[in-house]
């Protein structure tokens, strides 16, 4: 049987468009809490097959773009990558550090990777913190616990298996971390409600996640701009790895009709705002983000000179986009504290607030048929 299991998995995975398929005929067919079942499940299986692939995976035009733009514009807000992000804040949380001990929460921390990391350097730096991890795959949890106690971690570390859709208290923490997992979740109401009870009066809220429109679709004025840039492009850059082969116009997809993918992407700004004050804001990546992602990004090279050009240009258009209030970014990386509680607030390029009245404006065309 342990033989046969990864020859299984891997076969999951070379035949995951298919599967991919057949969830979003379901979708037509089944009541939705049974699909949103299966999506569950569905998920389950992705991440214990591949629980490396999403970070693994990226083009080589992406660090291009993401080294020479997204950087040095997180960087000015003293952000140098999302883990640092966290471990800098946690610092600040934790104050003297070695005189009391800080709860750390994360949400939906999968094969928790990044929190066994985030543990091992807060030890070394004389930060008492316990990490909980909750999840709702209890297999990659156990594989977890089984690295951390390797990793000497046993006893600052935690694992939880929870469903956040269904969540209705958590344990009390002075920082909540969010990675990439706001956009799986259905229950946000339900789910902030539970982080705002949790989350000590000191406390901070830290996440970096996709807050572009659900399923990761694209709105309206960012989808004319993609697809004037797709029409500029000789057919070799065409091909689309989702469908596997060449497209001559651009064509989004749903990834919400066969999975949790950006289920309610675009109303995690929203149901924060109603719970917390956002205290950082810092928010990228509009018409540019389908260029240098997995299904397209790798058919440029970032050793090419005109493929850099190309990058460069559409970069330009999409800075002037998201800063002019044409169209909202579909990433972000934030901190938030209680209702009256921050001390400054940072919002790059634009407030919480200014990204919901663009959204807005986008759902009103939608509504319109544009």
């Amino acid at each position: 049987m342990r033989r046969i299991f990864p020859i299984l998995i891997n076969l999951i995975h070379r035949h995951r468009l298919a599967g991919k398929r057949a969830l979003s005929i379901a979708g037509r067919i089944l009541p939705r809490p049974l699909f949103r079942r299966l999506c569950a499940v569905a998920e389950q299986v992705a991440f214990r097959a591949k629980p490396e692939y999403q970070g693994d995976s990226l083009p080589p035009i992406f660090h291009y773009w993401s080294g020479r733009y997204l950087a040095p514009d997180a960087e000015h807000l003293g952000i140098y990558s999302p883990e640092q992000f966290y471990f800098d804040e946690i610092c600040k949380a934790a104050g003297g550090g070695a005189s009391h001990s800080i709860e750390v929460l994360s949400l939906g921390s999968g094969a928790c990777s990044m929190e066994i990391a985030l543990s091992r350097r807060l030890i070394d730096h004389g930060i008492l913190a316990r990490v909980t991890c909750v999840d709702f795959n209890s297999d990659l949890l156990r594989q977890a616990a089984v690295q951390a106690d390797t990793n000497g971690l046993s006893e600052s570390m935690q694992f939880l298996q929870v469903d956040c859709n269904q969540v209705s208290a958590l344990p009390a923490s002075s920082v909540i971390i969010v990675n990439q997992f706001f956009h799986h979740v259905e229950s946000l109401e339900q789910l902030c409600r539970a982080m705002k009870q949790a989350l000590i009066p000191t406390g901070r809220l830290l996440t970096s996640d996709i807050i572009g429109r659900n399923g990761h679709l694209l709105w309206p004025d960012v989808l004319e701009a993609v697809r004037g840039f797709w029409d500029e492009l000789p057919e070799r850059k065409h091909f689309d790895r989702y469908f596997g082969k060449v497209r001559k116009t651009y064509q989004p997809v749903d990834h919400s009709a066969y999975s949790n993918e950006g289920v309610r992407a675009q109303d995690i700004v929203q149901c924060l705002l109603e719970a917390f004050d956002f205290e950082l804001f810092f928010t990228f990546g509009g018409c540019i983000m389908p260029f240098v992602e997995r299904r397209i990004g790798f058919n440029f090279d970032p050793t090419d000179a005109g493929d850099r050009l190309f990058i460069d240009r559409v970069q330009a258009e999409d800075v002037a986009a998201m800063a002019g209030g044409k169209f909202p970014a579909s990433n972000m990386i934030a901190s938030l504290r209680h209702k009256g509680s921050t001390e400054r607030t940072q919002f790059e390029p634009v407030s919480p607030e200014e990204y919901l009245r663009v959204s807005r404006m986008q759902k009103e065309k939608l509504g319109r048929g544009g």
